[in-house]
């Protein structure tokens, strides 16, 4: 049951930076993006960036609040174990997918 609470706490803190991404405000939050010199930022559109990282801790929260919920029905016993680490391993290839196309989306669309 802890490790419920537990995943819904991250899932409410990616909530929590998605907000603040989708409002410009979280640019800071961007890993690396700090890192660059003035004149590299500027090749960024900063609002585009923070969208798409903002995009893919929206699809965080949504997944571990999915996962979540299938941890609570192993833990009542409604569902098999098996059952959950198929869940785990789709959670892997949508997460792996997403970091790839919104990586490709920053690269393409996000540079001015």
């Amino acid at each position: 049951m802890m490790s419920i609470i537990i995943l819904l706490v991250v899932a409410l803190l990616f909530l929590i930076i998605s907000i603040f991404l989708f409002l410009g405000k979280g640019k800071w939050l961007i890993a690396g993006y700090n890192t660059l010199s003035k004149e590299e930022q500027k090749k960024y559109d900063e609002k585009k960036l923070c969208k798409a990282v903002g995009m893919l801790c929206i699809l965080c929260c949504i997944m571990l609040c999915i996962m979540a919920y299938f941890g609570y029905r192993v833990d009542s016993g409604l569902m098999n174990e098996n059952q959950m680490l198929l869940f785990a391993l789709l959670f892997m290839l949508v997460l792996f997918t997403a970091i790839i196309v919104i990586g490709i989306y920053i690269n393409k669309k996000a540079k001015k």
